[in-house]
């Protein structure tokens, strides 16, 4: 349960057919849970998708469950997703009158959909839009160490806004099977510790994806990369079926190198001018880790 609510509540539940496209129905599902949190009474939502969806929204007032049941948002998802994605649904309001039960599986922000993996020193997971702070924090803390490493950043990269959207990105990709960026935290989940990407998923004749990561400057040399990547590449593996990951370093990241070698990444080559890094162009030493 996401949170002890005083009793009677109330319930929006949406249940769908069979799902002839269901990543475009996660887009709008997430479209229409964000607009869901901006409005009056909102408590919090579930949702399971597999052949077919479960939705279910919660309210602390029934007015404002029925509103929600009609609003003009969600009755266009219903008439495009008749058209498009399922055959049938069913809308119905519920009162709650004890702990909820209207679904078993976890919530949204935990649904299984979004990994969350328990380290020996933290927790690795896709961040929530609630742990966009997080992120921000990260990237402003550690604006010096990663400058060496990274492309030149403009200001608007470390505000607020931009790390919202950048999570929300994030979760977005992860929902169209484009990328999977899965970041370390601290135990309690109050830190972040370290950044892994692993982007542009290509499948069918490919089942690759490229690797990018960089570690908080007062973990370095403790083994948290070797934590956080070695969790990320099992996952990655087992649950999304990649089996080629490819990552590169300029040559004179010796720790990028060691991370990469400690993890089996073999080298295939060197790129000339590569990428643009700090305002110049770089060399790059070219990795990949096959599992096939």
């Amino acid at each position: 349960m996401e949170g002890d609510y005083a009793t009677p509540y109330y319930a929006v539940s949406i249940e769908t057919s069979e799902l002839r496209d269901d990543v475009m129905y996660r887009v709008m599902t997430e479209k229409v849970m964000d607009l869901a949190a901006e409005q009056a009474g909102y408590l919090y939502a579930d949702w399971v998708v597999d052949e077919s969806a479960k939705l279910v929204f919660y309210w602390r007032k029934r007015e404002q469950a029925e509103a929600w049941m009609n609003h003009s948002m969600m009755l266009r998802v219903l008439s495009i997703g008749g058209q498009f994605w399922f055959d049938r649904y069913s809308l119905k309001l519920l009162e709650v009158q004890k702990e909820k039960v209207v679904l078993s599986h976890k919530s949204w922000q935990d649904n299984a959909r979004f990994p969350v993996i328990k380290t020996p020193r933290g927790v690795l997971k896709l961040l929530s839009l609630e742990e966009a702070p997080l992120l921000k924090a990260y990237v402003n803390e550690q604006r010096e160490h990663l400058a060496q490493w990274e492309p030149l950043r403009g200001e608007d990269y470390y505000s607020d806004e931009t790390c919202y959207l950048r999570v929300k990105e994030m979760r977005r990709d992860f929902i169209e099977d484009k990328g999977c960026v899965l970041c370390l935290l601290s135990p309690e989940r109050d830190r972040m510790l370290a950044y892994s990407n692993y982007s542009q998923f290509v499948r069918g004749i490919s089942q690759s994806c490229f690797l990018g990561y960089s570690l908080a400057a007062d973990l370095q040399g403790q083994g948290y990369m070797h934590e956080c990547l070695s969790a990320g590449i099992e996952y990655i593996s087992k649950e999304l079926n990649i089996d080629r990951i490819q990552a590169c370093y300029m040559p004179r990241n010796h720790k990028s190198a060691a991370v990469l070698a400690r993890l089996k990444f073999e080298k295939e080559g060197v790129a000339r001018n590569y990428l643009k890094i700090n305002g110049q162009w770089e060399d790059h030493t070219l990795t990949a880790l096959t599992l096939r």
